[in-house]
């Protein structure tokens, strides 16, 4: 079984590109949202921080679905099927940058 995408990017509609645009770019904006609420080192002489956990809660699961729907997506209109070991974007918060990208290309290790 090939791991390679069944259509490029250029094969696709007008509709079909901004379909994937639109998902790319709510899975940013999710993540920017969710960015706070990221820990971070703590300083011995300042407060650390407190986070309405309902907050963290709901901007975790609009990561969570932005996520799904892109790999949907992808899936849908690429053939790209999501890697069994990509970790969820509220656990690398910056998976989807653009120093990612050669991440989408990589073929698959058949299993054994």
């Amino acid at each position: 079984m090939s791991s390679l995408p069944s259509r490029t990017e250029e094969q696709l509609s007008v509709g079909e590109r901004q379909k994937l645009d639109d998902a790319d770019r709510r899975l940013r904006a999710a993540v920017a949202a969710y960015e706070p609420f990221v820990g971070r080192e703590l300083q011995p002489t300042g407060p650390a921080p407190v986070h309405d956990a309902t907050a963290i809660a709901k901007a975790q699961a609009e990561v969570e679905a932005a996520e799904q729907e892109l790999w949907r997506l992808r899936e849908e209109l690429l053939g790209w099927v999501r890697p069994s070991w990509a970790p969820s974007a509220t656990l690398v918060t910056d998976w989807f940058s653009s120093d990612d990208e050669v991440y989408d290309e990589v073929e698959a290790r058949p299993s054994r």
